[in-house]
């Protein structure tokens, strides 16, 4: 079976404008949407959660790729089981685009069988938005180490058998992206050759980055949580499979210049981040750690956790 992102780079792109992004930037205004199913939640969720993580889906691309999100439209398709609690989703989609500062200008309600679906578009003012053009000096940094929501969909797998830090089930139900971050990144423009958010799962991130940019990625260590480790350790829960099952994690990555590494980290744990310099940027096209090729894995949509 072809995979999600085999279909939208070998197919889709023979139809599209936008080729090599995850928004679309049009010279003065950037363009992104993003959805999911409303099945994809979990027993401590509510509806409620589930429209404030829809916005905030993307949200993070818009603002991790130099935007700021402006105006908002939300399809939504709600199976008939599901109407009393459509309010409580508007609500929590409301909520969020508020807390944004944002205009919900509308969308489109639709009938839905199975459990139903929210798409969120945004169209967002680009203050900072670069082209994947990244020199070699370039370093990797995430605005905080990640993790969280690789515990959540581990302990999904395993009947919940894995005791699950609070930490985590705030991650998932209520993510939240810096609204300082725009500003900070309008003003260390110069110094960013690139960015982009980590909410797909890091791996599929970095691959990504490499791709548009044709550069590779040497990795100095992964960006796990200590609490994540600790609880990782107690269960036996290896390295890979934290990578493999992440997601939904809204930080940002950034590549920036060398020499102004160590002033970003500075100003970023001025906005409350705990920024990790995490990897740089090589010439061959290639992931590695620790001098061995990292193979691409992740979340994809058509074929599950691969």
């Amino acid at each position: 079976m072809i995979s999600e992102h085999e279909f939208i780079s070998n197919i889709i792109s023979r139809y599209t404008k936008n080729t090599n992004d995850d928004v679309y930037y049009d010279g003065k205004l950037l363009y992104k949407i993003d959805g999911f199913q409303l099945s994809y939640s979990f027993n401590f969720m509510t509806f409620y959660d589930l429209g404030w993580k829809a916005v905030i889906s993307s949200v993070s691309d818009v603002i991790s790729r130099g935007g700021i999100p402006k105006t908002f439209l939300v399809s939504i398709g709600i199976p008939k089981d599901k109407i009393s609690k459509l309010e409580e989703l508007v609500q929590g989609v409301s909520d969020a685009i508020d807390y944004y500062t944002g205009i919900y200008a509308g969308g489109d309600l639709n009938s839905s069988d199975g459990s139903g679906w929210i798409d969120v578009s945004i169209i967002g003012e680009a203050i900072c938005y670069k082209p994947p053009k990244i020199n070699e000096d370039g370093l990797l940094l995430i605005t905080s180490p990640i993790g969280y929501t690789s515990l959540i969909f581990l302990s999904y797998l395993k009947s919940w058998s894995i005791k699950l830090p609070e930490k985590a089930k705030g991650k998932i139900r209520h993510p939240i992206v810096n609204k300082q971050l725009p500003e900070f990144i309008k003003n260390y423009c110069d110094e960013i050759y690139y960015s982009t958010d980590v909410s797909d799962g890091l791996l599929i991130s970095l691959y990504n980055i490499m791709e548009r940019s044709g550069k590779g990625i040497r990795i100095y260590n992964f960006p796990i949580a200590d609490e994540v480790m600790e609880v990782s350790k107690e269960y036996s829960i290896s390295l890979m499979d934290l990578i493999k099952y992440g997601g939904e994690e809204f930080e940002t990555i950034f590549i920036v210049k060398k020499s102004q590494a160590d002033k970003i980290v500075d100003e970023l744990k001025n906005l409350g981040y705990n920024p990790i310099i995490f990897g740089e940027i090589i010439n061959e096209k290639k992931i590695v750690y620790k001098d061995r090729k990292v193979e691409k894995s992740g979340w994809d949509n058509f074929l599950g956790w691969f």
